[in-house]
């Protein structure tokens, strides 16, 4: 017997949501409840039960004029319903045991477009699939940011040293207390927001102020020119959110400085994973990163329109980089340098 039963608020979840998400921190009560606080989009919470046991969990909000077309040069702009987490990250809305089909069929039923982010490559008919943002994945396996270095090849060795010692000048602090995260912070945020190719959502000022993050920031005299978000979690660091001054990116490379800084907390902390997301991906790739791929999936309420999008799923997906970035050294047989340097 299947029951699926759904909730205003994560308050109102069975207590044994948490036990069913997993490593998926996004989608754990404590994060959940974080983002009703800092950035209320009307968010409901679903969760399915088999013969009584908790099986599958997934989570809704709604989007006003979210481009479909954005991975591309056309605008197509719908009122949406993501089964998303309502953040920019690389984890789904959706956590399932063995009633995924079930949870999909009550999501088909939901009225107009239903969109279903980063979930990994299946078939599930009715829905439209595309490729989205593949996040870029760091494994770690070195015993040391010079260990790291040293197993680069010489292109990019050299060209990461050259960022260090621009910005040898720059001060790298890690805040003691996120609620002194500051107006001229945000506003690296912002410019890197408004930057942006793909513009998914713009957070408020409060979410960098969560405590359940890392942020470090990097200075000129009292002056911040760029900051880092990272988030714990387990034996996976996560690249959160970055914000950079673009007036003094060129002269202190302070956007690579903060890429590297994030490589090195990751080595010398002993996560064997940086998930360092879903943009940018040239630059992380060339850090030693790799692709994991990630689907999105589209359903109608209306035929007709779902069928078009089936039609019109393979060409708006994500373009992603072809380039083979090889990285360190015996990747290709030798250290010299290889296609893509850096």
């Amino acid at each position: 017997m299947i029951e699926i039963f759904n909730y205003e608020s994560i308050k109102q979840v069975p207590q044994e949501w948490d036990s069913i998400v997993g490593d998926n921190i996004y989608m754990t009560t404590q994060f959940l409840s974080f983002m009703e606080d800092v950035d209320d989009c009307h968010q409901r919470y679903y969760a399915l039960y088999k013969d009584g046991q908790l099986d599958t969990v997934f989570m809704t909000y709604e989007r006003k004029r979210y481009n479909l077309g954005m991975f591309t040069k056309i605008n197509l702009y719908q009122d949406m319903t993501f089964v998303y987490v309502p953040l920019s990250v690389t984890c789904p809305g959706i956590v399932y045991n063995q009633c995924l089909q079930q949870a999909l069929d009550y999501i088909k039923k939901m009225k107009g477009p239903k969109i279903l982010l980063n979930l990994e490559d299946m078939d599930l008919k009715g829905f439209a699939k595309g490729l989205t943002c593949p996040k870029c994945i760091f494994t770690n396996r070195f015993s040391s940011f010079e260990d790291y270095l040293g197993s680069l090849r010489s292109n990019y060795r050299r060209r990461y040293k050259q960022a260090l010692k621009k910005s040898q000048d720059l001060t790298l602090t890690y805040l003691e207390n996120n609620a002194d995260f500051t107006e001229e912070m945000y506003n690296c945020y912002l410019q890197v927001y408004n930057k942006s190719r793909v513009k998914i959502e713009k957070l408020p000022i409060s979410f960098f102020r969560g405590d359940i993050f890392k942020i470090f920031t990097l200075s000129k005299e009292d002056k911040v020119v760029g900051f880092c978000q990272l988030l714990e979690n387990g034996s996976e660091l996560i690249f959160e959110f970055v914000g950079v001054d673009y007036a003094y990116n060129a002269q202190y490379d302070v956007y690579h400085r903060i890429l590297l800084e994030i490589v090195r907390y990751g080595i010398e902390n002993g996560f064997k994973t940086i998930d360092f997301g879903q943009t940018a991906d040239e630059s992380k790739l060339k850090l030693g990163s790799k692709y994991t791929y990630l689907y999105a999936y589209l359903h109608h309420s209306n035929w007709v329109k779902n069928k078009i999008n089936q039609l019109l799923g393979k060409f708006l997906s994500y373009k992603y980089l072809t380039t083979k970035f090889d990285v360190f050294k015996g990747e290709n047989g030798n250290d010299e340098s290889a296609a893509g340097s850096a």
